[in-house]
């Protein structure tokens, strides 16, 4: 009983201690970050409740709602949809509702082991700094809403990776009345509703095995004119990028993050921020919205996209190192790969001046070119270093938080040179040729960790 939910649950703690004893500092910085990160949500808990600013508990609800949901998704496309091994566990004689079935149980169960782990860690800080908290329908609310994210995370994967997407419709109702109602009773009653319809969708479930839509290849005959090797991985980079349909997402997110980073810098202070906030949002400069939007769109962009072009060769991985092709020549041909993501982030350049009328667009486009610089001379290395590793979430994440601290450094900077009216053309040109420079070291570390080097074993 329950054979598939402790294999892949025994499989997952034995990965989870094969990565640390590989990658420890990896593992160390995640670990850290995310505990500091717990610890300064209590600590401004504690901030908002001394200066009594007013905070929407239902916004804290369906941010971490989501951002559980996200998760659930993506471990039930890594264990289920995209997952080879699974294909035995299918091809038995158990029936594929018991085995998908195990599977959603293992999330479930680490999902809403993860939230009692971190919220208790978030009560112990409210606690120790001698908080009186007595908040049990609230707890239960969140609690129920973990369980509830699970179930329709596992239903939107299950439906959306297979051709009948229109099963998806009943999981719009349901968020739909999530949002309109979410007391305790209201999400006790949708995850019933929410897990008798997985139970009903597992039949199902061989829909979305394996399934990916892909945009049609080209004849090969339209690929013979590529010659050069530099250009040939730029075709099949950026090729990737059209088949699994990332281009009209990095675009869109260029414009939405343009759009709502210029409609903040503009109207967000009068239509968003609440009364007792004011006073401290009112120290925000218009540049403060142009870099959270900027960090996000980079991170997307440059980041996720280099990562990418080295994890998705895990299959790959003995090929490119027994090619006769220098792995500078690679790197450099996965560096020009990135020249269409990031053409792909220039709207948020113009969505964002439309709105401040291109009052800082001199800042926007370098501190756009920095940002997306940055990420790549961070990625590239790590992306060589754990190339063929399924260590990808965990090193995104990473990553991102060092470009946090990164970019809101030279932020920082940058208003410091504005309040004391320092010129700053200098300062931008002078970043930019440092970056380049750093690429350069960058892209030989990259083709370093890339190379394979045998040992003499007859010396």
């Amino acid at each position: 009983m329950l054979e598939t939910y402790n294999i892949i649950l025994a499989n997952a703690s034995r990965n989870l201690k094969t990565n640390m004893k590989s990658s420890p500092f990896l593992y160390l910085l995640f670990t850290t970050i995310s505990i500091f990160s717990v610890v300064m949500i209590g600590m401004l808990t504690l901030f908002f409740i001394e200066n009594e600013v007013v905070i929407d508990i239902d916004d804290i609800f369906f941010i971490i709602f989501f951002l559980f949901v996200l998760k659930s998704s993506y471990d039930f496309y890594n264990y289920y949809s995209s997952s080879h091994s699974v294909c035995y566990a299918l091809s038995s004689p158990v029936s594929h509702v018991k085995t998908v079935f195990e599977i959603f149980l293992m999330i479930f169960w680490v999902q809403l082991g993860i939230w009692v782990l971190f919220s208790s860690l978030y009560t112990l800080v409210l606690l120790l700094s001698g908080l009186n908290i007595g908040y049990p329908l609230i707890y239960l609310q969140f609690t129920f809403g973990i369980m509830l994210s699970s179930v329709i995370g596992t239903i939107f994967t299950l439906h959306y990776f297979s051709k009948k997407k229109y099963r998806l419709i009943p999981l719009s109702a349901m968020l739909g009345i999530l949002y309109l109602h979410h007391d305790l009773i209201m999400i006790i009653f949708l995850l019933i509703i929410s897990f008798i319809y997985l139970i009903m969708s597992l039949k199902y479930a061989l829909d979305s095995y394996q399934y990916v839509s892909h945009k049609k290849r080209k004849k090969e005959k339209l690929q013979l004119w590529i010659y050069n090797v530099k250009m040939a991985i730029f075709y099949k980079e950026t090729t990737i990028i059209w088949r699994e349909k990332l281009l009209f997402s990095m675009i869109s997110s260029a414009v939405f993050l343009g759009g709502i980073s210029g409609y903040l810098a503009r109207f967000g202070e009068d239509s968003f921020i609440p009364e007792s906030l004011k006073l401290i949002v009112s120290k925000l400069s218009p540049t403060s919205y142009a870099y959270f939007g900027i960090y996000v769109l980079t991170v997307y962009c440059s980041v996720f996209i280099s990562l990418s072009f080295f994890l998705n060769e895990e299959k790959t991985i003995w090929l490119i190192r027994h090619l006769p092709i220098k792995a500078k020549t690679i790197v450099y041909g996965k560096l020009l790969g990135l020249i269409l993501p990031f053409i792909c982030t220039i709207p948020f350049i113009a969505f964002y001046s439309a709105f401040t009328s291109g009052e800082i667009i001199v800042f926007l486009v370098w501190f756009l070119i920095f940002s997306f610089l940055a990420g790549i001379i961070i990625s590239f290395p790590l992306g060589a270093k754990y190339i063929g590793k399924k260590s990808d979430v965990l090193l995104l994440y990473s990553v991102s938080l060092i470009m946090f601290v990164i970019l809101g450094l030279f932020f920082s900077f940058d208003n410091i040179f504005r309040i004391f009216s320092i010129p700053r053309s200098l300062f931008y040109i002078t970043t930019i040729i440092i970056e380049l420079l750093l690429l350069i070291l960058s892209i030989e570390i990259s083709s370093k960790s890339l190379s394979l080097k045998y040992k003499n074993v007859l010396s």
